[in-house]
């Protein structure tokens, strides 16, 4: 060690002017996710040493490399300056990755500036996680690359993570806002696992507050008067691509407490399942609290269900979306009558830009009414002609647009989540 801060003196004595990077960096412990380097820094300013050790840390991982990490090559592969840049400048990014930054020696001045070493903890494992989320740093390690076929490494770039909503698991007769309400177990295990994915930066969708928004516009009442349906309306409206029920199981016994978590993935627009994980801590704790006990299930878990859920989500395979049309009330209209410049039945004008427009041709039209027509699953392309991502949003304009410009159709579009309302006036 005494070698080791002997080194870093004699770099300090010759490096750039005060309040530059040092890039003087050295891994001295890593595990459970966290990593620990000592780190010179130099600043003008006494106060301003600590956060010029801990920029330091970033700028150095990024740009240069510390042996330890990524084969002590740089994290930086593919350079976004809107995103680098926001760790250094005032939206200080770094600081959600910091556990702590500790003084390894005395401070000291030498000349016009102050210079010191520091010992910083940071959360390495959920940085790694951010630089590839936001495509700077490779998207897969080894293990996602066996896992997955050659066309899905090939698009691994182009990874597109799903938003996921967590929900209690229903028994019958139940729903998810008396779940909430009543059941603490299940309550706090769905707060767990939710807080484990966002801990993996993926976006999720907050159960409570959906249910808020939806009874504050009355349609989780008006939909249904079944708890099933009011759920699943929920669900479809929420705007995820993925949604996970969780159950919980307390085993208390003499010898400790333990919490088993049963996870399941589902496409939401679909119902198929991705992924499914029963998560139980391999050893007892000596504790009967629930929250505790959960968090202990879905610390070794999240990761390898995430895993599952990333591996059969497939957006590059185009995304499903449910497509419902209705006749305004004022109308007179039916799905029955003739459209468009051509007088093809409505439903027929509305049934062939669907087939056409359909990713691959993959949609299922549910049935058709006299005032209603759905499509329980719309398949919309990965992509539009500009190249960017295609949402519910886009395709339904287009399909408002083929109407309007084309048929005449007077109509109106709603999107709510993965649900496209077409009203025909």
């Amino acid at each position: 060690m005494k070698t080791s801060h002997l080194l870093i003196a004699l770099a300090l004595s010759v490096s750039a002017s005060a309040g530059s990077y040092l890039d003087i960096v050295s891994l001295e412990q890593q595990a459970n996710g966290n990593a620990t380097f000592s780190v010179a820094a130099m600043s003008d300013v006494k106060k301003n040493l600590s956060i010029n050790a801990q920029e330091s840390l970033f700028h150095t991982l990024f740009y240069t490399g510390v042996e330890g990490v990524n084969n002590g090559q740089p994290l930086i592969e593919k350079e976004n300056k809107v995103y680098t840049n926001s760790y250094f400048n005032s939206d200080a990014r770094y600081t959600f990755y910091v556990n702590s930054c500790d003084e390894a020696q005395k401070i000291t001045k030498v000349g016009d500036s102050f210079r010191c070493t520091y010992h910083v903890s940071i959360k390495l494992s959920k940085l790694l996680t951010d630089l590839k989320t936001n495509k700077v740093y490779g998207v897969l390690n080894s293990d996602d690359v066996s896992a997955l076929s050659a066309t899905d490494v090939e698009n691994a770039n182009n990874l597109v993570l799903p938003t996921i909503i967590v929900v209690p698991y229903k028994r019958d007769g139940e729903s998810y806002a008396s779940i909430l309400q009543s059941d603490y177990d299940r309550r706090v295990a769905v707060a767990k696992v939710q807080d484990g994915f966002e801990g993996k930066h993926i976006t999720t969708v907050d159960l409570q507050a959906k249910i808020d928004a939806v009874q504050r516009r009355a349609a989780y009442e008006q939909n249904s008067g079944s708890a099933d349906s009011n759920d699943k309306q929920l669900l479809l409206t929420s705007g995820a691509d993925v949604y996970v029920t969780v159950d919980v199981n307390k085993d208390i016994q003499d010898a400790g407490s333990r919490v088993t978590l049963i996870m399941k993935a589902y496409e939401t627009a679909t119902g198929n399942v991705l992924a499914s994980k029963t998560a139980t801590p391999v050893r007892r704790f000596q504790t009967t609290a629930t929250d505790a006990l959960a968090a202990y299930a879905v610390v070794d878990n999240i990761q390898p269900f995430l895993d599952d859920i990333i591996r059969n989500f497939k957006p590059a395979n185009g995304t499903k979306v449910v497509l419902q049309f209705a006749i305004d009330g004022a109308s007179a209209t039916t799905f029955n009558d003739p459209a468009g410049p051509n007088g093809y039945s409505l439903s027929n004008v509305l049934r062939n830009w669907v087939r056409k427009n359909a990713y691959q041709g993959k949609y299922h039209l549910q049935g058709i009414m006299d005032e209603a027509m759905i499509f329980d699953y719309v398949t919309i392309p990965p992509k539009d002609q500009d190249g960017l991502r295609m949402d519910a949003a886009e395709y339904g304009f287009l399909l408002e647009q083929y109407l309007k410009e084309e048929q005449y159709i007077s109509c109106s579009v709603r999107i709510d989540g993965n649900n496209i309302l077409v009203t025909i006036h």
